[in-house]
């Protein structure tokens, strides 16, 4: 079934001059609705798209710059993160029997194609544009902004306990 939400991210290509395009998006909550296996629920983020139209193929620039709210890695509370970046593609003609897609810069669409579909674009460098690590940002005085009581949890459980029979052991040891 065709999304219709997902429409507006499918730009005709047939009829554009050879010449630089541009494309605004507000990506918001309900795009992500529409990628069931994503782990982003809440996000605000801002794409433009520089559609380089050539004479036998398509150059995609996409400006990523926004946040999204993920879980922190240390505390596990939800945060807002800043994403950004710039990212580049290009869009080739090819059929299924001559495309050999080994380079993950380059995407081929039929030669019957008449639109290219940038949402699943749009979502995997949204993806790519999140950390590695996403932990809260520290607030104004330099202190970490994370749940108090999970650090204190955590720190709590840092601590080494020794297992009674190891400190039996240790005693005769010191004895010798």
């Amino acid at each position: 079934m065709e999304n219709k939400f997902l429409q507006e991210f499918k730009i005709p290509f047939v009829g554009m001059k050879t010449k630089l395009y541009q494309f605004e998006y507000l990506i918001g909550d309900q795009f992500f609705e529409n990628f069931p296996k994503s782990d982003i629920q809440h996000c605000d983020v801002e794409v433009k798209i520089d559609f380089d139209r050539r004479e036998n193929f398509f150059l995609l620039t996409f400006f990523i710059d926004g946040n999204v709210e993920v879980p922190c890695d240390r505390c596990s509370e939800p945060f807002k993160q800043e994403v950004f970046g710039d990212y580049e593609i290009a869009v080739k003609f090819g059929d299924a029997d001559e495309i050999d897609n080994k380079d993950e810069d380059v995407v081929f669409i039929s030669r019957n194609d008449d639109f290219i579909d940038v949402s699943n674009l749009i979502y995997e460098f949204i993806v790519l544009s999140i950390p590695l690590r996403c932990v809260h940002p520290e607030d104004k005085d330099g202190h970490s902004a994370c749940n108090v009581e999970v650090i204190k949890q955590l720190k709590q459980e840092e601590k080494p306990s020794v297992d009674p029979r190891w400190a039996a052991l240790e005693k005769l040891k010191n004895k010798k």
